[in-house]
């Protein structure tokens, strides 16, 4: 059973999590504390995107999908990608292996691609681009081993030797993703001015219309000792 550690709201936020004692998760998250971080106008786009999910599961014929542009999920969706369902399949996932605790759009996280070459991000939050210093426009379409090398260092290949990431960690993540298992390690990582900092990363596989795996949602959160 892999361990947790606390994601802050904002993925520089002012959490000490050197003094936290990681613990298993012995069962999963009440709904209630999940929704504790969200305001009301998050709130009720979750449960219409909830109400959407189980009406296109179910094949409702009775169901009119909402217009109210405060409510409507789309209102989250302005890449095209509709996050809070995905962040509602996040917390809906059977079996989790690491507790995210509260988690909303707010949180500093990117979502890849599994059925892309190279599964490439194809969405990154605001918070993201604050932690690291970078563009949409500069990581949208790029692995997000980019990260793990200064930006004047050159790229960073995949199967290349890894200058400030260890082999082993390297080898985790690749097998997290191959095989579909959700994990969570300190990854150093590199924000756009070159500074260094300790990502603690989260990776959750999620499934989407189908049996596959279609998503990887990477949350990051900067370790502050």
């Amino acid at each position: 059973m892999l361990n947790s550690y606390p994601l802050p709201a904002h993925g520089r936020g002012p959490v000490d999590v050197c003094r936290y004692r990681p613990q298993p998760v012995l069962k999963r998250p009440k709904p209630e504390s999940q929704h504790m971080a969200m305001n009301r106008w998050e709130l009720a786009a979750l449960h219409a995107a909830e109400e959407e999910h189980r009406a296109s599961q179910h094949g409702s014929s009775h169901y009119i999908p909402r217009q109210d542009s405060l409510i409507y999920p789309g209102l989250y969706s302005h890449s095209g990608i509709n996050m809070l369902d995905i962040l509602f399949r996040i917390a809906a996932r059977p079996n989790p292996q690491i507790d995210l605790g509260p988690i909303d759009s707010s949180c500093a996280m990117i979502l890849c691609d599994l059925a892309l070459p190279d599964t490439p991000i194809v969405y990154a939050t605001n918070p993201f681009l604050e932690l690291t210093g970078y563009s949409s426009e500069e990581v949208i379409g790029r692995n997000c081993r980019f990260l793990q090398a200064p930006p004047d260092n050159g790229a960073v290949n995949q199967g290349s030797p890894r200058q400030h990431v260890s082999k082993n960690l390297v080898q985790d993540m690749r097998r997290s993703v191959d095989s579909n298992y959700e994990i969570q390690l300190e990854v150093p990582n590199f924000r756009k001015d070159g500074t260094r900092f300790t990502n603690i990363l989260t990776m959750i596989p999620i499934r989407w219309d189908g049996a596959d795996y279609r998503y990887s949602v990477g949350f990051q959160c900067e370790k502050e000792c």
